[in-house]
């Protein structure tokens, strides 16, 4: 299936991942990310609530991804 598309087979060579690790990984991250993203609308709006956690939350999946990439 993925010899028809070459790009996504470059993609994940380069991500050093199969197709299923890649699509668990970006799944996880993208609803993680979206909790990220919603408890920082909150916290623009009540700066007490949630202080930070946007902010760890995406260092914690940067590093992750780094750390993936570098085996």
């Amino acid at each position: 299936m993925l010899t028809k598309f070459p790009m996504f087979k470059k993609h994940l060579n380069e991500a050093g991942k199969s197709y299923f690790e890649h699509f668990k990984f970006a799944l996880i991250a993208g609803f993680i990310l979206m909790y990220a993203g919603i408890t920082s609308i909150i916290h623009a709006l009540i700066p007490s609530l949630f202080p930070f956690t946007s902010q760890r939350i995406v260092k914690k999946l940067l590093d992750q991804s780094m750390n993936n990439e570098k085996k």
